[in-house]
């Protein structure tokens, strides 16, 4: 009990974060109940994202609590588990098409899209394997071997298709990389040729003309509407159009809460604005001040993540956090950026922001689990 009681302590301690987080589930309540109370089929959107608030809570205190490192010891096991998970959305039956993609599993009437425990489990397993890699850190091997742990669910994750959730794997493994000391060219190398992709790409299919063979053609579309938003004003290009169109009316103050005219004339598409595109829902409705604010926000938890791997007890539990603050700078640089003609729109929502109730809950499980990395920095086991 007493031991409990000093980890409740120092969950206490990091009350700062803990204000930001439950700021950012406030505005997401807010923001869902804007860009839904129009729409008939999801007018209990904002209730259930409440009630995954609540569940969100509950798994963030217990991972909290729980010492990381055991997590981490059996987190081969768990990537397995995620990987069988992956496969499952192709099974009959089992998966679920949504929007195009086999993204879901259900069990009966409960359901959760398999690629968010993936990304938990591939940071555990990633902080494991760089720990025992630990004396060959700087060997070649050591990153082609990573690079092999992230191509598969990278792989099975597209094949979804989900672009956007298939992007957040290589980041994370690259940072990981970076923080447990792997040779500096070795990670820039991969950097050039992602850079060296996006050049040819913008050849290939916006000046060509070609078609990818392993790609869906509406992931084609999307990347050439990026680079030209004037295709198709009226189908593929229609929603960065209105989002850009969105956050700029927005001006300085915004136009008030649920007063947004793209949001609530449904110029802003109704199957995505309470999602991927909740960005332009709070910009125009608040404004560039509230966009600031909600990127600060965001920024504090990227700070603190940050801030507990620098002052971890272990190395393991430094790459931990530096693995859940890449998972979450991703989500949040692909999703602010496809709102404003930064990167291309790939459907993937914002954390803490967008409605989603497994999307909600991992994200505050990977808190959770940073959280656990700063509890678990005193030795309670001397106690």
């Amino acid at each position: 009990m007493r031991t409990l009681i000093r980890k409740l302590g120092q969950v206490g301690w990091s009350f700062p974060v803990l204000i930001v987080l439950a700021l950012l589930c406030v505005i997401s309540i807010f923001a869902i109940t804007s860009a839904t109370y129009t729409n008939d089929r999801l007018q209990d959107a904002p209730s259930s994202q409440f009630k995954y608030i609540i569940v969100g809570c509950v798994v963030y205190l217990s991972m909290a609590l729980f010492n990381y490192k055991k997590l981490v010891q059996i987190s081969p096991i768990l990537y397995v588990l995620a990987i069988l998970l992956l496969v499952g959305v192709f099974i009959p039956h089992l998966g679920k098409k949504v929007y195009g993609a086999y993204s879901w599993i259900h069990f009966g009437s409960v359901g959760f899209e398999p690629a968010e425990f993936a990304k938990l489990s591939f940071i555990l397993c990633m902080a494991w394997f760089l720990r025992i890699r630990e004396k060959e850190i700087h060997r070649l091997s050591t990153v082609l071997i990573a690079v092999g742990i992230t191509l598969v669910p990278f792989l099975l994750v597209l094949k979804q298709p989900a672009l956007g959730s298939a992007s957040v794997f290589f980041p994370i493994c690259f940072c990981m990389l970076f923080a447990a000391g792997a040779r500096v060219h070795y990670i820039i190398l991969p950097i050039i040729l992602v850079a060296s992709a996006a050049l040819f790409a913008y050849y290939w299919i916006h000046v060509w003309d070609k078609p990818v063979p392993f790609m869906k053609p509406f992931q084609v579309n999307r990347i050439k509407i990026f680079f030209d938003p004037s295709l198709d004003k009226q189908g593929s290009s229609w929603q960065i159009n209105q989002s850009m169109i969105a956050i700029g009316s927005g001006g300085m103050y915004g136009k008030g809460w649920m007063q947004g005219t793209e949001n609530v004339l449904g110029y802003l598409p109704k199957n995505t604005s309470y999602n991927d595109l909740i960005f332009s829902v709070v910009g125009e409705e608040k404004g560039f001040l509230g966009g600031a604010v909600l990127i600060i926000c965001e920024g504090t938890v990227l700070l603190w993540c940050l801030w507990v791997a620098a002052r971890a007890r272990e190395k393991v539990g430094a790459l931990v956090a530096v693995g859940v603050m890449a998972m979450l700078f991703t989500h949040i640089f692909v999703n602010i950026g496809m709102t404003i003609q930064v990167v291309p729109i790939t459907g993937i929502p914002l954390p803490f922001i967008s409605y989603g109730g497994t999307f909600l809950i991992a994200c505050l499980a990977a808190m959770g689990l940073v959280e656990s990395v700063w509890v678990h920095r005193k030795n309670f086991e001397r106690i």
